[in-house]
């Protein structure tokens, strides 16, 4: 049975590795998938016939507005947030508004997604995030980037309880370090030596697996060869 046939789901982030991969293999799989970007013109070709709104998710408003446009209104199957950003070096040294744009992003976007995820999924739908390894990790250079997915991840923590009583499945993804290029495209500072990450198509595979068979937590261990 194809867990996701005919289920619609709504990817967050879809000009990214990640989320171009998620929504390609989401429509390879069955489902009817609608896209919500902060940039249009960077979807790539493959995808540009899909449902896609505009939102920055800072803004919780856009991404309600964008929800409701994909959605037509009307309750979905599946969210799966694919955003992020990242920036690189210590606290002496990141300016202000690169450590606030990281925390907009990785955690108050997810916050914006999940309260808009309480009444836009259908009961026992499901809402994933990838919010990374580094939720677990404390990384010399990188301390607003581990804080805001700290933060992100005690969040997807309390959403799995407060959405328990509608059934609805949340699944926090802290995939090891993957090769999507998002390092060198920091907001600010320059990435440390890192060993070689996973492969984005293996992470994804993992990913819409777990979804299908209905897993709850994907913590760096569960993406082990």
């Amino acid at each position: 049975m194809n867990y996701f046939a005919n289920k619609t789901v709504v990817v967050l982030g879809a000009t990214g590795i990640l989320g171009q991969l998620t929504a390609h293999d989401l429509s390879q799989r069955g489902a009817d998938v609608r896209l919500i970007v902060r940039s249009p013109n960077s979807l790539a070709a493959a995808l540009r016939d899909l449902p896609v709104a505009v939102a920055d998710i800072t803004k919780r408003g856009e991404v309600a507005a964008a929800l409701t446009a994909v959605s037509q209104g009307q309750s979905v199957d599946g969210i799966i947030n694919c955003t992020g950003v990242v920036a690189f070096g210590n606290f002496s040294e990141l300016t202000d508004e690169v450590a606030q744009e990281v925390m907009a992003v990785n955690a108050l976007g997810v916050i914006n997604v999940i309260s808009l995820a309480t009444t836009s999924l259908n009961p026992e739908g499901f809402l994933a995030s990838f919010t990374g390894v580094a939720a677990d990790m404390t990384i010399a250079g990188m301390g607003a980037y581990c804080a805001s997915k700290v933060a992100a991840k005690t969040a997807m923590g309390v959403a799995a309880r407060e959405l328990r009583a509608k059934k609805i499945r949340v699944l926090d993804i802290r995939a090891p370090h993957t090769e999507t290029g998002l390092i060198t495209r920091a907001l600010e500072g320059t990435a440390p030596k890192m060993p070689e990450g996973l492969q984005p198509q293996a992470v994804i595979d993992r990913v819409l697996d777990a979804i299908a068979t209905g897993e709850k937590d994907l913590p760096a261990e569960a993406f082990a060869a």
